[in-house]
Formats: C-alpha cells, structure tokens, sequence
C-alpha cells in the first residue's frame, strides 16, 4: 500500500514584487529535497493566500 506525505509551503509575496520569480526559487529546491528523498511528486496545488501563495506538494513515498 502506497504512503504519502503532504508539505506545504508559504512564499510570501505583495503586489509590486514578482511573484512567479519568488515561486520558482521556492517550488525548485522543495522538488529537488522530495525526489533525493526517492519520493514521487503526486501532486500539487497552489493556491492564493492573503499577502502570498500557498503551495502543497502531495509526495507518494517509496514501498
């Protein structure tokens, strides 16, 4: 039976900042721990928060 594990991550971000440049360096190094980890990316979802983005990274862990 499959195992997972549920990470969520804040970036914190307003208006003005460029928010997909703040995301990027963000989502990378999560995906980088996750898969030197052996876990498989599931999913994952992003969604708008009150002064940022929150992003959820769903990771199947190995047998």
């Amino acid at each position: 039976m499959a195992g997972y594990k549920v990470q969520n991550q804040y970036v914190k971000h307003g208006f003005i900042d460029n928010a997909e440049d703040k995301i990027e360096e963000t989502i990378q190094p999560v995906l980088d721990s996750g898969t030197a980890n052996g876990w498989v990316l599931h999913s994952f979802q992003a969604t708008a928060a009150a002064k940022g983005t929150n992003l959820v990274f769903i990771w199947q862990l190995p047998d």
